[in-house]
């Protein structure tokens, strides 16, 4: 027996004015100042208005948001006693705003209390609703489960697994009016976490037919509209479908879970402060070469890519089906050019002497990062260490 999540969709220009139909008169603002400087929060907040709603705003969220900023956000909200609290943002601010919603639900829990077996959180939105309105085009994390908290261990901040089933938002509004402001690098940054969300979900251990379905699309969409976003950020039709996109990609990746490119982009990202989605994406052709080089037989990472590439229309349905997995990676590469995105983990900005002073703090961190698991080809500490080297350098994986 198997299971797909999803929260109630609203998606499409005007898709806030839904605003208006879901219950709830006071409301927790989550969001950053960033986006109170890009007048964001005000497109929200005069909804609001419109609608009668009361609301009081928290800004302070960062990026990769550190766990004490996160708790701060918990008690102002406890103060507040909202019906509807509302996450106005990228991941980080989603992801904080799950925490707050769980810990004000249960005020006598702590965050480790957020794991996937705690029947307690069953019981979850009892005192408020979530609403994710996703402000960027790629975390997805408005259709998953899963937040994702940097807490501090050993004078590092390393990103921190809160989930469960009942952390999903209960709705999400997808409207492309607040992507339309982002820059060339944001956009890109994005696109290509939603890329891997897909690609990784199809291929990891618990891909299923449903999810398939949700990335495969995604995939078409990224490749068809992420350059006309790049070129002209004010194009609304590939704003609009850009962010379709990444809400299904979350809903792929959210059913069936990541694995190796973001093993590696967490880590990456954790020690170098490179944005989530130019890690995992840096990373991401060679984790698919590495899995295509397994070893076992039994392993249907080239039959699926394959087919990916025979569906997509980048080969022929006569090709040998390991040539015809490995255009997968050959077409990830050729938008890395088209849209000038970083093709290795070098061009992301780090130094060899750098790579070298952290990579064991590197691998130690690959596992411990739950996503490890989940590839079909399970990786050694060798395996990772190589992967760092031949994604840092832009060599094609042989191993």
């Amino acid at each position: 027996m198997w299971y797909f999540y999803s929260p109630g969709i609203i998606y499409g220009e005007d898709a806030l004015d839904f605003l208006e139909n879901i219950l709830g008169e006071k409301c927790f603002i989550i969001t950053d100042k960033v986006l109170e400087e890009l007048g964001h929060l005000k497109i929200l907040t005069d909804k609001l208005d419109q609608f009668g709603k009361k609301y009081t705003v928290n800004t302070d969220v960062k990026p990769d948001p550190h766990e004490p900023d996160v708790l701060v956000a918990r008690e102002q909200c406890l103060k507040y006693e909202p019906d509807l609290i509302i996450a106005l943002g990228g991941g980080s601010v989603i992801d904080t705003a799950k925490v707050v919603w769980a810990l004000y639900e249960f005020p006598d829990i702590v965050a480790d209390d957020l794991y996937p077996f705690n029947p307690l959180l069953y019981q979850m939105g009892k005192k408020a609703k979530l609403v994710a309105i996703p402000t960027t085009s790629g975390t997805g994390s408005e259709c998953t489960n899963v937040s994702v908290v940097s807490r501090l261990i050993n004078d590092i901040w390393k990103k921190h697994f809160f989930l469960h089933k009942s952390m999903m938002p209960n709705f999400a509004i997808v409207d492309p009016i607040f992507p339309k402001g982002m820059p060339k690098n944001l956009t890109m940054d994005t696109a290509f976490d939603a890329l891997s969300h897909c690609m990784e979900g199809m291929t990891s251990q618990w891909k299923n037919e449903f999810s398939n379905a949700m990335g495969l699309k995604a995939i078409e969409l990224i490749f068809k509209y992420l350059p006309e976003a790049v070129k002209d950020g004010s194009n609304m039709e590939a704003r609009d479908f850009m962010h379709q996109a990444a809400t299904m990609a979350g809903l792929a990746f959210g059913n069936s879970q990541a694995q190796l490119a973001h093993t590696i982009g967490h880590s990456w990202g954790s020690v170098f402060h490179v944005p989530h989605g130019r890690a995992c994406g840096g990373a991401l052709p060679y984790v698919l070469q590495y899995c295509l080089n397994n070893p076992d037989e039994a392993d249907k990472t080239k039959e699926i890519l394959a087919k990916m590439a025979k569906q997509l229309g980048w080969t022929t349905w006569d090709e040998e089906e390991k040539a015809a997995a490995l255009k997968v990676v050959s077409k990830i590469k050729e938008l890395q050019d088209m849209i000038g995105f970083p093709k290795t983990l070098k061009e992301c900005g780090q130094t060899q002497e750098e790579l070298d002073k952290y990579i064991d703090e590197l691998v130690k961190m690959c596992f411990e990062d739950s996503s490890s698991v989940l590839g079909p080809r399970s990786a050694t500490g060798d395996d990772f260490r190589k992967l760092y080297l031949y994604a840092y350098e832009g060599k094609d994986v042989d191993f």
